[in-house]
């Protein structure tokens, strides 16, 4: 059943909304497990388990890679500011693609 499951789940997960809408269902699952945690605990506890899912990550942590992980360390904080980008300009975006999709 496991291999049944990674397989459907690398089928479909090709582009970045399908990946998205797989980590809205992880993210429901920590919310779940974790339930007596604030919603920021939820997102802690996830961020925590995708960055010690990352086989980079964790190879870059056991050779002991100051510099690597300074610059991945760095790399996610701007990540979380981009994502947050992003988010921002999700409804401008939108509204503007109905305007586009009218005039059609």
């Amino acid at each position: 059943m496991k291999k049944l499951f990674l397989f459907l789940l690398k089928m479909y997960s090709h582009t970045e909304k399908d990946r998205i809408e797989i980590h809205k269902i992880l993210n429901d699952q920590v919310s779940e497990q974790y339930s007596e945690q604030t919603t920021f605990g939820n997102i802690y506890n996830s961020n925590i388990e995708s960055i010690m899912s990352n086989d980079v990550i964790r190879k870059n942590i056991e050779d002991n890679e100051v510099e690597y992980l300074k610059m991945i360390e760095s790399g996610l904080h701007s990540s979380i500011k981009e994502a947050f980008r992003y988010i921002k300009n999700e409804p401008r975006k939108l509204k503007l693609e109905k305007i586009k999709n009218a005039k059609k």
